[in-house]
């Protein structure tokens, strides 16, 4: 119960990344860059003494990662936070027929059927998850983009699961930020100079947001399966369309709505567990089968 009460917390922090992201009068890029920041540092501590892995597969994961979360911020911006959050959930769908091209790991029968199901959702989303806002269109692709990035990313992560997880997630906001940062000096923009208030937000939100429920998911996948924490994960996609819908009053079109069901719906048959309980082999084996460094949806949201 520890476990699913961590993974559960992780969840729910995450869940505010949509409302707090539409409240900040920044563009993306910045708070992306600012976000990622103060996640990594905060996370720095708690890497274990000795732990410190620099291997250079960690470059381009980490330059992948500050560009899908770019993506990400990007698509929370134009488009409904719930277009954003559901189209990068389908991440844990990218890695079925990723796994099997790069590292020709067949899928499986639930698999199949489950990505049939969320291609429902996809369709609907992508086609009709549109409330009339400018340039919506860019926004959905940003979010799909931000998914297909992130399952690449977990794809990737596999050959560096022996690393520390925390390390990783460090590491990945660190360079990531990094790849930020040239990203906006390339577009000529630059970064936005936050106000004093938008600094404590900034700093909040890097800590409250990214760093704390990343160890508390680290935290959880000590006791649970991966399957079940990414069950149990789900409470943020459906989350996060809630606190903008409060705090910020956007609501999501109605095809999103029905896209997101049949999303949610493809991810749940996939990840619902065969049979009861898992023996210790099965649970070590479900851990590294699913995302295992990351979370599934915003590698490390």
């Amino acid at each position: 119960m520890r476990g699913r009460w961590c993974v559960l917390a992780a969840a729910i922090l995450w869940s505010s990344g949509g409302a707090i992201s539409k409240g900040l009068d920044l563009d993306p890029l910045s708070i992306a860059f600012y976000r990622g920041l103060f996640a990594g540092l905060a996370l720095l501590p708690f890497v274990p003494r000795g732990r410190l892995d620099l291997r250079p597969a960690l470059l381009p994961l980490g330059i992948a990662f500050g560009v899908m979360v770019g993506c990400f911020l990007g698509a929370v911006k134009i488009t409904t936070s719930a277009n954003a959050i559901l189209l990068q959930c389908t991440s844990a769908l990218w890695v079925v027929p990723l796994s099997a091209i790069v590292l020709h790991e067949a899928p499986d029968r639930r698999a199949r059927v489950s990505i049939a199901m969320a291609m429902v959702g996809i369709v609907a989303i992508v086609g009709w998850g549109y409330d009339g806002r400018p340039r919506e269109w860019q926004g959905i692709a940003l979010g799909l983009a931000s998914g297909v990035l992130s399952a690449g990313i977990s794809v990737g992560l596999r050959r560096l699961r022996g690393l520390d997880p925390i390390w990783l997630s460090a590491a990945l906001n660190l360079i990531g930020t990094v790849t930020l940062g040239l990203w906006a000096w390339a577009s000529g923009r630059g970064l936005a100079t936050p106000s004093g208030p938008q600094w404590a937000v900034l700093v909040l939100f890097g800590i409250f947001q990214m760093a704390i429920p990343y160890a508390l998911y680290a935290r959880g996948l000590r006791e649970l399966a991966a399957p079940e924490a990414t069950l149990i994960g789900l409470v943020e996609p459906v989350l996060n369309p809630i606190w903008v819908i409060l705090f910020v009053h956007e609501w999501p079109a109605g095809p999103t709505v029905i896209g997101g069901l049949f999303l949610l719906a493809g991810l749940v048959y996939r990840y619902w567990p065969v049979r009861r309980g898992l023996t210790e082999s099965g649970s070590r084996r479900a851990n590294c089968e699913a995302n295992p460094a990351i979370r599934p949806s915003e590698l490390p949201p």
